[in-house]
């Protein structure tokens, strides 16, 4: 059963169960007056008091296997005491965080904060285009390991106006760090002849901004290293036609698609 299918199941039943309660308890509540005595012995024949506890017995069930699927234990990071982070933020495709999108996280970042805040980011693919405009200062995002959490989008130069503006994820802010999440294109590979096919993963226009642990996936242009001073560890990178380019002056130390470990300047 999907998450989709269990949340609309949950919905209903939480939702028949507040319908009985209200029409229920108001007429238990009365059960010891002479005037309700009618009523407990039609409800009491009708089973509609048996229905209400079946129904509150799988509300229950269902609320403990909605708690038991949110692990806490997942939220723990050394980089809280690595960076000193004043503010965590988690972000879940199952509803076991304080946000299901990672861009609404972001947005509710504090502005041109002096403290750091970290936004953890669970395992799955979040299919949105995120931006982290200048303002979002001192903020780092986690995901669980490059294979395992990832954003994704599909922008083109054709489709946004450019180039430029085709990435996944765009960062403006200085002072961002990204730890154990990929960012991917997953626009189609361009034929021979195709114009405006360029597919940005992620633009990084902020400085002092680094990627530890990361992959970046593309067919054409995946990294725009547009400005600033970067820093690329062990992360790894994969595309083709000008895969990096920009004018940032960074330092790698990656995997690029063949797999080989290189430093480029």
């Amino acid at each position: 059963m999907n998450n989709t299918t269990t949340r609309t199941i949950f919905f209903w039943f939480i939702s028949f169960t507040i319908l009985l309660s209200s029409i229920i308890f108001p007429l238990y509540s009365n059960y010891q007056t002479n005037n309700a005595n009618f009523l407990k012995s039609i409800i009491e024949k009708s089973g509609i008091q048996d229905l209400f506890f079946v129904f509150d017995e799988i509300t229950r069930s269902l609320l403990l296997l909605q708690s038991s699927k949110c692990e806490n234990s997942k939220w723990n990071s050394k980089l809280i005491s690595l960076y000193g982070v004043s503010n965590v933020l988690t972000v879940d495709l199952n509803g076991c965080g304080n946000f299901s999108s990672i861009q609404k996280a972001v947005d509710s970042v504090p502005d041109d904060s002096s403290t750091t805040t970290l936004i953890l980011v669970d395992s799955g693919t979040y299919k949105e285009k995120v931006v982290i405009n200048s303002s979002k200062i001192n903020l780092i995002l986690e995901g669980q390991g490059y294979q395992n959490t990832a954003i994704a989008w599909n922008d083109t130069a054709n489709s946004t106006g450019g180039t430029a503006n085709s990435f996944t994820i765009a960062i403006y802010a200085p002072n961002f760090i990204a730890y154990n999440i990929s960012f991917q294109n997953t626009a189609p590979a361009a034929s021979p002849g195709d114009v405006g096919a360029q597919a940005v993963a992620v633009r990084v226009s902020g400085d002092q901004t680094a990627f530890y642990g990361c992959g970046f996936y593309g067919a054409q242009d995946t990294l725009n290293d547009d400005k600033g001073r970067h820093y690329f560890k062990e992360c790894f990178i994969q595309g083709s036609i000008d895969f990096i380019f920009g004018s940032a002056r960074s330092l790698y130390e990656v995997y690029l698609l063949t797999g080989s470990f290189v430093y480029i300047t």
